[in-house]
C-alpha cells in the first residue's frame, strides 16, 4: 500500500496537468484568432483612416456574426443529431462497464486488491465517474465483499453482468463473461449500423413532420387563396392536398399533441435500443424479448453452476433487474417454483424460452448439462435479437425513404400543376 499511494498521487497530478493543458490550448486558439482579427482591424484603420467608422462597425458585426453562428450551430446540432449523442453516451457507458469487468478479472487472476486497481483506473476517468469508482473502492476498503459493493453501487456494471458476478466471481464466471464480451464485439458493427439507420430515420421523420406541418398549415392555404382569386380549375391531386391542408388547419391542436407523442416514442425506442436505460413500457416488450431472455438465462446458468437454489437465483435476478415488468416475471417464476412447480415450465410460461427450447432444457437436465445449454441458448437469443433488429431497420429504412420522398413529390406536383395552367392562361 505504501508504494501504491505515491503512484496514485503521481497519476492524479499527471491527469490534472493534462486537463489544464487542454483548456489552455483551447483558450490559446481562441485568443490567437481574436488577436488576428484585432490586428487586421488595426492594419485596415492605419491603411484607410478616413473609413474608421465603417471598419469598426464591420469588425463588430463580424464578431457578432461569429457568436450567433456558433450558438445556432450548437442548437441545430443538438436538435438534429441528439440521437447520435445518445448513441455516443451508450457506447461510453458500455465501454466503462466492460473495462471495469476486465479490472475485476485482472484482480482475480493476479491476486491484487481490486480497490487499488479501480483507483488507478479512476485517475484517467472524468470527475463524476471517477468519484463513483472511488466510492466503490472505498466500500471494498471498508470490508465489503465484491457482491455487497456491487449491490451498494448499482450502475457500474450492466445488470446481467452484476447478477452473474454477485452469484460468483469465479474464473468460470469471468470466462463466461469474456465469451459474452467477445461475441458483442464481433456483432458490434451490425448493431452500430442498425442504430445509425434507426437514428437517421427518427431524425428525418421528425424533421419532415415539422416541415410538412408548416407547409400544410401556412403555405397551402396561401396557394388556395391564389387559385380561388383566379377561379382556376384544380386537378384531383391538388384538391386532395388542399383538403388535407384544411384538415390540418382545423385540427391543429391534434398536430400539437401528436408531435410530442411521436418524439417521445422515438426517444423511448432509442433509449431501449442503446441500453442507456432498461425499462419495458407497453408496446415495446415483444421487441426486446430475445435480449431480455438471454440475460435471464445467463444469470440462471451461473447460479446453477455455483449450486445456488433456484429460488435464490430468482431472488438475485429480481434484485438486479431494473425493469419492473421483468421483475414481475421473475416473481411469477419464483412463486411457481416455491409452490412445487417445475422451473423449466415456469420459465416457458413467462416467455423466456419457447417450446423446442423447453424440450432441450428438459433433456439437458436429465444429463446434468443444464448450465451449458442455458449459456448456449442465451448466446443464440442475443444473436437473434441483433439479427432481428438489423432486419427490422433494413425493412423500414427503404420504404420510409420512398414514402417521405413520395409525400414531398405529391405536394410539389399538386401545387405547381395549377400554377402552370394559371401562367399559361395569363400569357394568352
Amino acid at each position: 500500500m505504501t508504494t501504491y499511494i505515491p503512484s496514485l498521487s503521481l497519476l492524479q497530478e499527471v491527469r490534472t496537468r493534462r486537463r489544464h493543458e487542454n483548456f489552455a490550448n483551447v483558450f490559446k486558439l481562441v485568443g490567437i484568432l481574436s488577436l488576428a482579427l484585432v490586428a487586421a482591424c488595426f492594419v485596415v484603420l492605419l491603411a484607410a483612416p478616413n473609413q474608421a467608422n465603417g471598419t469598426t462597425n464591420f469588425i463588430l458585426h463580424l464578431f457578432g456574426f461569429l457568436g450567433v453562428v456558433t450558438i445556432q450551430f450548437a442548437f441545430y446540432f443538438v436538435f438534429a443529431f441528439w440521437p447520435f449523442l445518445l448513441y455516443f453516451w451508450a457506447g461510453v457507458k458500455s465501454a466503462r462497464q466492460w473495462t471495469l469487468l476486465s479490472l475485476l478479472q485482472t484482480s482475480i487472476e493476479t491476486g491484487k486488491p481490486l480497490q487499488n486497481i479501480v483507483r488507478a483506473y479512476a485517475t484517467h476517468c472524468s470527475c463524476g465517474y471517477a468519484a463513483r469508482l472511488n466510492r466503490f473502492a472505498a466500500a471494498l476498503d471498508a470490508g465489503y465483499s465484491p457482491d455487497a459493493a456491487i449491490r451498494e453501487h448499482q450502475g457500474l456494471f450492466r445488470y446481467d453482468v452484476a447478477g452473474m458476478v454477485r452469484l460468483g466471481d469465479t474464473p468460470e464466471t469471468l470466462r463466461s463473461l469474456d465469451t459474452v464480451a467477445q461475441d458483442e464485439r464481433a456483432f458490434a458493427p451490425i448493431q452500430t449500423n442498425t442504430i445509425v439507420r434507426v437514428v437517421y430515420l427518427c431524425t428525418l421523420v421528425i424533421q419532415m413532420f415539422l416541415i410538412m406541418s408548416f407547409v400544410l398549415t401556412n403555405i397551402a392555404p396561401q396557394f388556395q387563396i391564389i387559385f380561388n382569386d383566379f377561379s382556376t380549375d384544380l386537378p384531383t391531386m391538388t384538391t386532395f392536398v388542399l383538403a388535407v391542408s384544411g384538415w390540418f388547419v382545423t385540427f391543429w391542436y391534434l398536430i400539437t399533441l401528436a408531435f410530442p407523442l411521436i418524439a417521445l416514442l422515438a426517444l423511448a425506442y432509442l433509449i431501449l435500443q442503446t441500453n442507456v436505460m432498461v425499462f419495458r413500457p407497453v408496446g415495446f416488450r415483444r421487441i426486446f424479448r430475445s435480449t431480455d431472455s438471454a440475460k435471464f438465462l445467463r444469470i440462471f446458468a451461473v447460479g446453477l453452476r455455483q449450486r445456488f437454489s433456484i429460488p435464490a437465483i430468482l431472488e438475485r435476478y429480481r434484485r438486479v433487474v431494473p425493469s419492473n415488468y421483468l421483475r414481475q416475471k421473475g416473481t411469477r417464476i419464483q412463486k411457481s417454483v416455491e409452490q412445487g412447480g417445475d422451473w423449466i415450465d415456469a420459465v416457458y410460461r413467462a416467455g423466456f424460452i419457447n417450446g423446442p427450447e423447453t424440450a432441450l432444457l428438459q433433456s439437458a437436465q436429465r444429463t446434468g448439462n443444464t448450465s451449458t445449454v442455458l449459456e448456449q441458448l442465451a448466446l443464440g437469443k442475443e444473436r437473434s435479437q441483433i439479427r432481428k433488429d438489423d432486419l427490422f431497420s433494413k425493412l423500414a429504412f427503404i420504404p420510409l425513404i420512398f414514402l417521405l420522398g413520395g409525400i414531398i413529390g405529391v405536394f410539389v406536383v399538386a401545387m405547381f400543376m395549377p400554377l402552370i395552367t394559371l401562367i399559361t392562361d395569363l400569357a394568352v
